[in-house]
């Protein structure tokens, strides 16, 4: 099919046309995902981004190009969410559409995960930073959540602790919007954002899915059985399995 022959997909209702507007559209976005993730805890005023943009290297856009994460803390816990999946995305004819990929990704963990200060330098940045890439390159992954209930991905990170990784060097995370302590969407002017939380999987949690004949099933199982142990959904590196292989 020739670029001609391409369906016209028409603009939202929420759409805006020009530079100004859509820079508008962004602001709004961002102070309207701020106040949420204030509602979550106190957020560091540093946000954390790279020195070059990965787009610009061959890695998935993000809607506005711009790619950063936000650290927001609690009593006993630390939330490292994405900040930018959720913005408007510009066509070629100055066309700005808002909630992006209409979601944003965080994990949350026990404070006692990060040594020191450097929370970039952590494995759990390093989960969060590549689930980020991986929601942006698929594009899709909110269609994903509401038909499955929940996705799981295998990730390579750099420097996962001991335990965590499976046969394939790999480190399992489970994906929805479930997660207790963290609610399932934010409001914006331009409609809901899904908020997804991934928790991080022992092997044989993931060997688990992996095996299973109702992945889907296998998953939502998981799910409650994580929310109910005692580390809930928080991503704890060195807790035993809920479920065996």
């Amino acid at each position: 099919m020739s670029e001609e022959e391409l369906p016209h997909v028409a603009p939202s209702e929420h759409a805006v046309v020009g530079k100004e507007a859509g820079a508008q559209m962004l602001a709004t976005a961002c102070a309207a995902r701020d106040a949420f993730y204030a509602s979550l805890g106190a957020i560091d005023g540093d946000v954390l981004a790279p020195l070059v943009n990965p787009s610009f290297m061959g890695g998935p856009r993000w809607p506005s190009l711009r790619q950063a994460w936000r650290v927001i803390r609690r009593p006993g816990s630390i939330i490292i969410a994405s900040d930018g999946l959720s913005d408007p995305f510009e066509d070629d004819d100055d066309i700005f559409e808002p909630r992006g990929y209409l979601v944003e990704v965080c994990v949350e963990a026990p404070l006692s995960s990060i040594e020191g200060d450097d929370i970039a330098g952590s494995w759990l940045f390093d989960l969060v930073y590549q689930l980020s890439q991986n929601v942006a390159d698929h594009g899709s992954i909110d269609l994903l959540v509401e038909r499955h209930g929940s996705v799981s991905m295998a990730l390579d990170l750099q420097a996962p602790p001991d335990g965590l990784e499976d046969e394939n060097e790999q480190v399992g995370v489970l994906i929805d919007a479930t997660a207790p302590t963290i609610p399932a969407f934010f409001d914006t002017p331009y409609g809901p954002v899904m908020m997804l939380t991934a928790t991080v999987l022992q092997p044989a949690e993931l060997a688990d899915i992996g095996e299973a004949e109702n992945r889907a099933g296998a998953r939502a199982a998981l799910a409650s059985a994580l929310a109910a142990s005692p580390t809930g959904r928080l991503s704890v590196a060195d807790r035993p399995p809920v479920i065996l292989p």
